[in-house]
């Protein structure tokens, strides 16, 4: 199957962003391993009401009859004919996207296109969508830019997101080159700070869907929408380690600490990324008191190399949460380490301090967030944030 090599060069534009080589690679999807599938989630399934109706990743992806009509007159107007068909979808979604808002919810494709509205997800959905109708192949990379950090709650989503590839494959290159094959990127966010992470699989575009269908519902603490919703993502993509801790996440909070437990340990072990699963994991030690091993946990955490300054951030969040704002000043230090620039992590470590009683760290830091924040409102935000500070409030 068709996978774009990496990476992708900018172009100008809001959307229109490259040119890329194209592979030829078919990628084994791994499973869950049969024990922890059949046994334990058997086990957790009784312990939840019976599932809401969850659409198939085919629904999500059918506009509606006047949708379609609206995009195939467009797409094969006579006018249009020399333009190649997934540069005639780009430009279709460049026209789109001009009264397009930023949501954090996430929308079918239907949705999306009625609404014109939704996050970075219902965006690559709805580009989908209008390539299945056009046969134009697409390709997904995930993506970090600039954070981008959603605030649900106690819930954190990362300043990760997919962008959507419309290939060119009417230039497909011989096997065994290395020939240059055009291709666009849809993007919400194209910033100079973007960064790539890798491509991803169909599968794993797809469970993405569910997953963050299950945190939103998990934010609102509707346990039930959001353990079915996480476990339906497992389905596309077995090894997420997203969905896991999102499935022990709910088993701790419904009080089914032994599931919950053994969900932690199995995705220690097949994860790659094991920061948030290690936090949570000792959340749930400390809830159950078993201190030592708590510590044990929190050591194995500082001794961790995590190049990535989200994965920091995103702890130090979650641990500020919790209540604990020592661990947490540590965390968004290691995110600063890693990355100066990042205004989110200077407020954090500023709240973090205040609430331990260091007023000078605090304002500190809140005035680094005022340097390092790029747009005019979070400067007004963080301003305003730090008069309060100076008046003994945050």
């Amino acid at each position: 199957m068709p996978n774009t090599s990496i990476p992708w060069r900018r172009l100008n534009g809001a959307i229109v962003l490259v040119v890329a080589s194209l592979l030829s690679a078919c990628q084994t999807i791994p499973t869950i391993d049969e024990h922890f599938s059949e046994e334990l989630l058997s086990t957790t399934d009784v312990q939840f009401n019976t599932p809401p109706p969850i659409p198939e990743s085919a629904e999500l992806h059918v506009l509606s009859k006047e949708q379609q009509a609206e995009f195939l007159q467009y797409f094969h107007d006579p006018a249009r004919a020399k333009v190649p068909g997934f540069r005639r979808v780009a430009n279709y979604l460049a026209i789109l996207i001009e009264d397009f808002e930023y949501s954090t919810s996430t929308f079918s494709a239907e949705q999306t296109l009625s609404s014109k509205r939704g996050n970075c997800l219902s965006l690559a959905m709805m580009t989908t969508a209008l390539a299945q109708l056009a046969n134009v192949e697409v390709g997904y990379q995930l993506m970090n830019s600039d954070p981008v950090f959603n605030f649900q709650g106690t819930i954190v989503a990362k300043g990760v997101h997919v962008r959507t590839l419309l290939l060119n494959l009417n230039r497909l290159p011989e096997h065994g080159t290395t020939e240059i094959v055009p291709g666009i990127a849809i993007d919400f966010f194209p910033t100079q700070r973007e960064r790539f992470i890798r491509n991803m699989t169909r599968g794993e575009y797809e469970a993405m869907y569910y997953r963050n269908i299950a945190n939103e519902a998990l934010s609102e603490s509707d346990l039930n929408t959001a353990y079915w919703y996480a476990r339906e993502s497992l389905q596309y993509d077995p090894q997420s380690s997203e969905a896991l801790y999102t499935l022990a996440i709910v088993n701790r909070r419904a009080g089914h600490t032994g599931e919950a437990e053994s969900i932690y340990l199995y995705a220690l072990e097949h994860s790659q990324e094991k920061l948030t699963l290690l936090k949570n994991y000792r959340v749930l030690l400390l809830n159950t008191g078993r201190l030592k091993e708590a510590q044990r946990i929190e050591a194995q955490i500082q001794r961790m190399d995590d190049p990535s300054p989200f994965h920091w951030f995103q702890l130090a969040t979650s641990t500020f949460s919790d209540g604990d704002y020592r661990s947490a000043v540590n965390y968004y230090k290691r995110a600063l380490e890693l990355a100066p620039y990042l205004h989110e992590a200077h407020l954090g470590l500023a709240k973090s301090y205040f609430e331990l009683g260091y007023t000078k760290h605090s304002l500190e830091s809140m005035v680094a967030a005022i340097e390092n924040a790029g747009g005019l409102q979070d400067r007004r935000y963080y301003k305003s944030k730090l008069a309060s500070l100076k008046h003994g409030d945050l």
